[in-house]
């Protein structure tokens, strides 16, 4: 069961909204918008807690998937160069900055089996699963070698694998390589490409056409707010369609409010992605 109480000694991981649970997906497995990305105690954490936890993948030059989430390793990390021209070895002894541009040792810049490895060997709740969101370059077609360093990495933990990206044919050959995984569709690329997917019903056929396989769409969450603005229910007929309704990224600051947080919420998205789960919990326990 995904762990929705009041009990603050630790991040939340969903939250019992007025239309019942919304899982709170741990963005760049971050629990507060100040520390760095991608460290290793909260990935741990996470998967004892049972959270929806997210990692940034880039292939290397050598064919193999970092855990990344920008292409040039500065000023983001400790180190300097485009990720699709470094091979992983260049990358040893690098960490991934927090806010303040401090290095933290522990979120180290692994490859993604480093990163997977310690899982093996952790208890993991029921509920715990790890997106691994695909990113591609412009210019840059993914390898057959990546793919198969993925499926090695997550060897033994597919089912809580899910690969989520804008580019759906290649997220769709890291899920077959990956049996078990579940796959999941961010469209806001084509959105920002083809002006006409702002119009809602747009965007659900555009969903419609690419959906087979696809269990999760990605939205941004101001997407899902102008839909139901607009009187179209879109995150309600994703689900008639089996798709679940990803939110992104939702964190407090002068964009969002309780009503935009209500809107969420009452529109039925079952996960929504942020940096400070603990405040988003907070925010729709209020609503």
């Amino acid at each position: 069961m995904l762990k929705t109480s009041n009990h603050t000694s630790s991040p939340p991981v969903a939250v019992q909204g007025p239309c019942g649970p919304v899982r709170l997906k741990w963005h760049k497995l971050r629990t507060n918008l100040s520390e760095a990305p991608f460290k290793r105690s909260n990935l741990a954490l996470g998967w004892q807690l049972g959270a929806s936890l997210e990692v940034d993948i880039l292939a290397t030059a050598d064919g193999r998937f970092a855990v990344l989430h920008d292409p040039t390793l500065g000023p983001s990390t400790t180190g300097h160069g485009r990720v699709p021209r470094t091979p992983i070895a260049a990358m040893r002894g690098l960490f991934h900055r927090d806010a303040a541009g401090t290095p933290d040792p522990d979120a180290p810049v692994l490859s993604l089996a480093d990163l997977i490895a310690p899982l093996r060997t952790r208890r993991r709740a029921p509920s715990a699963n790890l997106q691994l969101d695909l990113k591609l370059l412009e210019g840059y077609s993914l390898p057959d070698s990546a793919i198969a360093d993925a499926a090695a990495a997550v060897a033994g933990l597919e089912d809580a694998i899910v690969v989520g990206s804008h580019h759906l044919n290649d997220a769709r050959r890291l899920v077959a390589a990956i049996p078990g995984a579940r796959l999941g569709y961010d469209p806001m690329l084509a959105v920002s490409r083809q002006p006409g997917l702002r119009d809602p019903e747009q965007l659900l056929r555009h969903l419609e056409r690419r959906g087979a396989g696809v269990s999760l769409a990605y939205l941004r969450f101001d997407a899902i707010v102008a839909a139901e603005k607009q009187g179209f229910p879109l995150v309600a007929r994703l689900l008639d369609l089996g798709i679940e309704t990803d939110a992104w990224t939702v964190n407090p600051g002068r964009d969002m409010n309780d009503a935009i947080l209500r809107t969420l919420v009452e529109a039925k998205v079952r996960q929504i992605t942020t940096d400070v789960s603990s405040a988003i919990f907070g925010l729709v326990r209020a609503l």
